[in-house]
């Protein structure tokens, strides 16, 4: 190293005057660029020991400067790499989302031991292995799952996709980046069916039209199996509901027309089980959507099931509200009529599908 270059740096380390010191840094900052190519190891070392020294006794917007300064730096000092990426997140950020100096371990550590916005830093960096992706899944609040869900990049694993999709059900802020995932498995992206809005919807319906039928066999029976291993045991209560409901499947009394009485009657229980039957959809997913009073989804399933418009236009003026939803009646009898059967047929081939591994395991 040239004597003009030490002396810089002896110089930096040892002033006390903070505003000297300041403007030292930005002089050393630039001679780091400046010396990218010709700076030795051992000089690069000297680099980055001396600065940070220096940066620790720095304020914040100075830190902050030299964050954004240093992101994007190929041969970033990797030891201030790391101390600022430790550092409050108004610091950090930039070197989190950027910095290409930063290790796998100390990444590690951040999603460990950090605030959710360093979280959610990290989960943007264009270079996420699975590792890290499934640290972000265990540790990220929803904001930062979003923002790794977003991030094409990602390397995302299966666990962590079914972590995914098992949040999204809860929180509608994970909907849109899960279901526009284009890695995200074909079960997976289903089951977001009847949780979702009607655009997101149509979105799922075009990509399981454009799949062929063994891609699709091989997404049911990953679907098989997930429903196998998480569904959970019933109540009592339930239990009583199904025996009915198999009751009047066995003698051929199980019609839309009983449903529409089980309602009037609050048999609510009775009423969902009996719906789950009828259209061959898993109770938890009737439950939800008539939880939401999701008419557009009871369509898709009375229509795939083939019950009578006039019937489902009655359930869906009871599931909607009654006296309220009675002034609807007309717009839910063309919201049936806009389902189409085969597509409807094809979209709760995987709920078929959970409803017949929900069995399996309850026998």
């Amino acid at each position: 190293m040239s004597h003009g270059r030490f002396a810089k740096l002896v110089e930096l380390a040892r002033l006390s005057d903070s505003d000297r010191r300041r403007d030292l840094l930005r002089e050393v900052t630039d001679l780091f660029f400046e010396t990218s190519n010709s700076r030795s190891e051992r000089e690069s070392a000297l680099f980055d020991d001396v600065l940070q020294l220096v940066a620790a006794e720095m304020q914040e917007e100075v830190l902050a400067e030299l964050s954004h300064t240093f992101a994007d730096a190929a041969d970033a000092p990797v030891g201030l790499m790391r101390d600022l990426a430790n550092h409050s997140f108004e610091v950090a950020g930039p070197v989190l989302q950027r910095s290409k100096v930063l290790d796998e371990e100390t990444l590690l550590k951040v999603v460990n031991y950090q605030s959710q916005q360093h979280i959610k830093a990290v989960a943007q960096r264009p270079d996420v292995n699975e590792t890290l992706s499934d640290a972000i899944v265990r540790f990220g609040d929803d904001h930062a799952l979003d923002a790794l869900i977003r991030n094409d990049r990602a390397k995302i694993t299966r666990a962590g996709m079914e972590t995914a999709v098992d949040r999204a059900r809860r929180n509608a802020l994970l909907h849109e980046g899960v279901v526009k995932r284009s890695d995200l498995p074909l079960d997976l992206l289903n089951e977001m069916y009847f949780v979702v809005e009607t655009r997101l919807r149509d979105q799922i319906m075009q990509r399981n039209a454009s799949v062929d039928p063994a891609t699709l066999d091989a997404a049911l029976s990953k679907a098989r199996e997930r429903m196998r291993q998480t569904t959970s045991d019933v109540s009592a209560e339930a239990r009583k509901a199904m025996t009915y409901i198999e009751s009047k499947k066995n003698s051929g009394e199980l019609s839309a027309r009983l449903l529409v009485s089980l309602y009037r009657e609050a048999k609510q229980a009775h009423f969902l089980y009996g719906l789950a039957e009828l259209t061959g959809i898993d109770h938890q997913t009737v439950a939800g959507m008539l939880e939401r009073r999701d008419i557009e989804g009871l369509a898709m399933i009375c229509r795939a099931a083939n019950i009578e418009r006039p019937l489902f236009v009655t359930l869906a003026v009871l599931v909607g509200g009654g006296d309220e939803a009675m002034t609807r009646a007309e717009e839910f009898g063309r919201m049936y009529n806009n389902v189409p059967v085969e597509a409807a047929q094809r979209a709760v081939r995987f709920f078929k599908v959970r409803k017949s591994a929900g069995e399996s395991r309850a026998a």
